[in-house]
């Protein structure tokens, strides 16, 4: 009996290692093909003679970019996180999914609203649910057509409310 555990807990680790490899994968590349168009993007500095005044960013423009981008992130990693449970090869391997993506979430009962109809720019939900919930339906479904419209984080980061649309 020990050794049938230690088979799964050996299968799921394997499982989770090669999801954080896929997962760092992508984000490795995206850093070399950055440093890559750095390095051939020469900026010449302007001339004296042509009295150009540079003035650094304002820092709340700065600040307000980087929040920004770690939504437009922590979105990406949302969606991606959707399509690993949706195609997932394995009960094991999806719920090792959930099990990350929950860690983005204030609680498991953070509510999801999918939006199934627009009319007249009001918006009509389908019947509300958890994010446990949504996540269990992706790996029961292997079904993922709905998009991200909206997230709203609480103080730590952390997402309370998620807004879908089909």
């Amino acid at each position: 009996m020990k050794k049938g555990n230690q088979n799964i807990s050996l299968l799921a680790v394997a499982i989770l290692a090669a999801m954080a490899i896929t997962f760092s994968g992508c984000k490795t590349k995206k850093k070399v093909a950055a440093v890559s168009a750095q390095e051939n993007y020469t900026e010449e500095e302007p001339s004296i003679e042509e009295n150009v005044e540079m003035e650094p960013p304002r820092q709340e423009d700065a600040t307000t970019n980087d929040r920004q981008t770690k939504k437009v992130d922590k979105e990406e990693l949302l969606s991606n996180y959707f399509r690993a449970i949706a195609s997932a090869p394995s009960t094991a391997s999806a719920n090792a999914s959930i099990d990350e993506a929950l860690g983005m979430f204030g609680t498991t009962e953070a509510p999801v609203l999918i939006v199934i109809y627009r009319a007249g720019g009001q918006p009509d939900y389908d019947e509300p649910t958890t994010i446990v919930k949504y996540l269990n339906y992706l790996k029961d479904t292997k079904n993922n057509k709905a998009q991200i419209e909206e997230v709203v984080y609480d103080t730590n980061g952390k997402i309370k409310e998620l807004v879908l649309k089909k």
